[in-house]
């Protein structure tokens, strides 16, 4: 299930990763999302994006989003962002991240997250 609003989708989804619920954190996101990886791969699909957030929740690290900005219009918004990753070692990662969200019938999910921002631009 979706958030109902897209403000929301930011804080479920860490808080489902920082408790280790996969099936939470991957159900934030839309059948056909996108995924883009730190070297700008494209990682399609939910089941794609899953594996991803698997292999996130199995280092152990803990994750917080900042939102900067959100702008919404009509069933679509765009986020941006800082994702901040911190080991348990305490080592600590910033990133400025891009994330576009979409309405559905059942709530706000994720379509497409760049969490290491655009390359490029």
């Amino acid at each position: 299930m979706g958030t109902s609003t897209a403000r929301e989708l930011s804080a479920a989804f860490a808080q489902a990763v920082n408790r280790g619920d996969l099936p939470a954190a991957r159900d934030l996101w839309r059948q056909d999302a996108v995924l883009v990886s730190a070297t700008g791969e494209a990682i399609q699909g939910r089941a794609a994006v899953a594996a991803a957030l698997q292999a996130l929740i199995d280092s152990t690290v803990r994750v917080a989003v900042a939102l900067d900005t959100l702008h919404e219009a009509g069933d679509v918004a765009i986020a941006s962002g800082t994702l901040t990753l911190t080991a348990p070692d305490g080592f600590t990662q910033r990133s400025s991240s891009v994330v576009v969200y979409r309405r559905g019938d059942d709530g706000w999910r994720i379509a497409v997250d760049a969490p290491w921002g655009l390359k490029g631009l």
